[in-house]
């Protein structure tokens, strides 16, 4: 396949998985803000315990079958059909034992007895979660994002913003989370399974399966994952509390489900490309660094400007009985910052058919989250978050460094992919810092809205004037490569006032890499400016 048309297919891929995000990240928001606001931290937590039990088990009876059905080469009848039929089967099992061990669940893992009805009511997801997995792995695999962002976005809202919403103004608590999640993943699974392009008619679930190895290896690579992503959650509720849980799940929430989503919708279209270019490591190498300059640019400032805020946002968006969640949400955007450039790894990794290079890298962060948690969990919330900025940064370092051995990506290379998001963070941090000292040596003192407004406007516009004055030391040679795609679709963007510098450094970049088939990126200063 060529360089070309693995570029044609992500822009394709990612195009439907943007739109869909867009919608979902503004009806996460509102919705989280909103049930924040009408339950309280203790609510929050309450459910907490249920969503750390299901979502790990989920892990377990998926069995890493989604990401094998969409990484196998050839995709049989008989295949999906055992896969199908093994999903149904744990997914029963796993319902039903979580549905009668939930006392002993609650009590003994969490120390939170009181939990134990909500975990009994969200078993059934575990079934109705298979299911799902199975249609979207079909839908995947023939790049039919359209349907899956439909199925997402259209079950979130109808789930929280109309039900979930409208149970906890009727004053169900945490009833209605536990409503909100089943409409969401039951609307969600009927929608897919109906769209899917292929039958999904369960077979022999006992029959051989040769995918499984493949999926296994997924699987232990996702709890390890899950483990670091979800440990800080899981010993903050047992040692800390479910009010300390409620916090944290917040805080948490207001910075990873925007990383999560702007991730996720890219890994979504990079792990079937890697999959189907296989041995096509020039085209591969050349998608990861225009997706790391793209995730970083989009990242670095807003993770970094949220971090500054902590206070005023939190203020802001969930009220004063929140007020705690501010401490942790400053190392919770930084770590952040690292995830999101860190979650493109993965899908490389797999989709060129090494899942255990991916393990091995987790297995040792498993490792390092844990003796972090043993320390931290013990003492304070906010100790927590640092532990987990400081786990998020060792995994960035050692995912990235895989990737770019087996890409040939030199560090030079990496670094200037990196440089237009670094200079983007940087100033997030430096703009916000220089207002709030004016404004203190002015003696003004805006509300906390106004102030938070002003800053966000004026970190914004400057951030605009560096990318339209220097968009080739912010840009970088591969995203402006493919803004270039842009320019000669549509001609008339490059003549719009603040485009000129833009299209011409993308012209420029296009042709330079276009010249380059071993796919090797020359610094900037190596370039020569047309006329």
């Amino acid at each position: 396949m060529s360089t070309t048309g693995l570029t044609s297919r992500a822009i394709r891929g990612v195009r439907w998985n943007y739109l869909g995000a867009v919608g979902r990240i503004a009806a996460t928001f509102i919705s989280q803000i909103v049930l924040a606001r009408l339950l309280g931290p203790e609510q929050f937590g309450l459910f907490g315990y249920a969503f750390l039990t299901v979502t790990l088990l989920a892990l377990v009876v998926e069995m890493g079958l989604q990401h094998a059905l969409v990484q196998v080469k050839e995709l049989g009848a008989s295949i999906v059909g055992v896969a199908v039929g093994r999903l149904i089967l744990s997914g029963a099992v796993a319902g039903l034992a979580v549905f009668v061990l939930a006392d002993v669940i609650a009590t003994y893992v969490f120390a939170q007895p009181q939990a134990a009805p909500v975990l009994r009511a969200i078993a059934p997801t575990l079934l109705v979660g298979t299911l799902a997995a199975a249609a979207t792995a079909m839908l995947a695999r023939d790049l039919e994002f359209k349907v899956i962002q439909l199925a997402a976005l259209g079950s979130y809202v109808l789930g929280y913003l109309v039900v979930g919403i409208g149970a906890a103004m009727m004053g169900l608590g945490v009833w209605s989370l536990v409503l909100a999640w089943h409409v969401q993943t039951v609307l969600a699974c009927l929608f897919m399974v109906a769209r899917s392009p292929r039958s999904l008619r369960p077979a022999n679930p006992f029959r051989p399966l040769p995918i499984a190895g493949f999926g296994g290896v997924v699987m232990v690579t996702n709890m390890v994952n899950w483990v670091i992503d979800n440990g800080p959650h899981t010993a903050i509720g047992r040692f800390l509390g479910a009010s300390s849980l409620g916090l944290y799940t917040v805080a948490s929430n207001l910075v990873k489900v925007p990383a999560d989503h702007l991730v996720r919708n890219l890994q979504s279209v990079l792990f079937p490309l890697a999959a189907r270019a296989q041995g096509n490591d020039v085209g591969i190498r050349r998608a990861y660094l225009t997706v790391l300059g793209g995730v970083g640019i989009a990242s670095f400032p807003t993770f970094v400007f949220v971090a500054m805020q902590s206070e005023a946002v939190v203020a802001l968006l969930l009220g004063p009985k929140w007020h705690a969640a501010a401490g942790v949400l400053v190392p919770l955007s930084l770590a952040m910052v690292l995830h999101a450039v860190e979650a493109m790894c993965g899908p490389i990794l797999g989709g060129r058919g090494e899942p255990r290079a991916e393990l091995r890298i987790k297995f040792m962060m498993l490792l390092l989250t844990l003796a972090t948690l043993a320390v931290t969990a013990r003492w304070s919330l906010v100790a927590v978050g640092w532990g987990v900025a400081f786990v998020f940064l060792a995994r960035w370092i050692w995912m990235n460094a895989a990737v770019c051995s087996r890409l040939a990506i030199s560090a030079p290379q990496f670094l200037q992919a990196m440089a237009g998001s670094t200079l983007l963070g940087a100033l997030a941090w430096a703009v916000p810092a220089a207002l709030a000292a004016a404004l203190d040596a002015a003696g003004l003192h805006w509300p906390a809205a106004a102030t938070l407004g002003v800053m966000a406007a004026v970190t914004a516009a400057v951030i605009l004037a560096a990318t339209l004055l220097f968009p080739q030391a912010v840009l970088g040679m591969h995203l402006l490569a493919l803004m270039q795609r842009a320019f000669e679709h549509r001609p008339a963007l490059a003549t719009r006032p603040g485009l000129a510098r833009v299209a011409a450094a993308a012209a420029r970049a296009a042709k330079q890499l276009d010249a380059l088939p071993d796919g090797v990126t020359p610094t900037w200063t190596r370039q020569h400016k047309t006329s």
